[in-house]
């Protein structure tokens, strides 16, 4: 698992958990060209945008067959795998949100400890942070290969936490979509939907996170006013 010496939580509220893809990093696009990059590649009809979108959620082998109609394992993982390699080959293009990673640099100065808990690949979310400069951030990445249990089920999470020492109730988890919220919920943890990714038509109010946001900066006075 890529991750750094971790620290451990010495306050309440001082842990905050983030999704990647559509949270911090503007990688959705990316995300539907190395799917149906992979798709194609195989002979399979590109799907919609909307519907990678919202496959998102889960994981990547259960995902890759549903775009093709199919259950079975042992080609979810080929597909997988070949949107992994496709990824790669694309993933220099991925910048971060507007106003992220000065966000990210004053809850650190802040002396918060923060996380990834993403349904992709660790190795995909390392490299992404890394190459736009904030892997140094995170004090951990729990991603769909390394997570007890994937989004929306509450296990990635709770298991951030339990790395942390940290109770979930005394945690945010921010990110943008319904898997992220219901996740959280279901750890018991408040959470953050951010707005700057809306997916299409969906309205970031309506899936249940506890806080919703405009911007990054107020994701820092939740922090340290809730």
């Amino acid at each position: 698992m890529p991750c750094n010496t971790m620290k451990r939580a010495k306050k309440a509220k001082s842990v905050i958990l983030f999704d990647n893809d559509g949270t911090l990093s503007d990688s959705v696009t990316t995300v539907i060209e190395a799917t149906n990059m992979a798709l194609t590649a195989r002979g399979y009809s590109p799907s919609p945008d909307e519907e990678i979108i919202d496959g998102m959620r889960i994981k990547t082998t259960l995902r890759m067959l549903n775009h093709v109609g199919n259950s079975d394992e042992n080609l979810g993982t080929s597909l997988a795998n070949d949107y992994y390699a496709a990824f790669f080959s694309i993933i220099g293009r991925i910048e971060l949100f507007e106003g992220i990673a000065a966000c990210l640099k004053t809850l650190i100065d802040r002396s918060y400890v923060l996380g990834i808990v993403s349904n992709n690949a660790s190795d995909i979310v390392d490299a992404v942070l890394s190459q736009n400069q904030i892997r140094s951030f995170f004090s951990l990445i729990v991603g769909e290969d390394n997570a007890e249990e994937t989004k929306p089920g509450p296990g990635g999470l709770l298991q951030a936490c339990r790395l942390l020492d940290v109770k979930p109730e005394n945690s945010l988890y921010v990110g943008d979509s319904l898997s992220d919220s219901v996740a959280a919920e279901a750890a018991g943890m408040p959470s953050i939907g951010v707005k700057w990714n809306h997916h299409g038509t969906v309205d970031i109010e309506t899936l249940g996170f506890t806080f919703t946001v405009d911007t990054p900066d107020e994701i820092l006075f939740i922090a340290m006013n809730h």
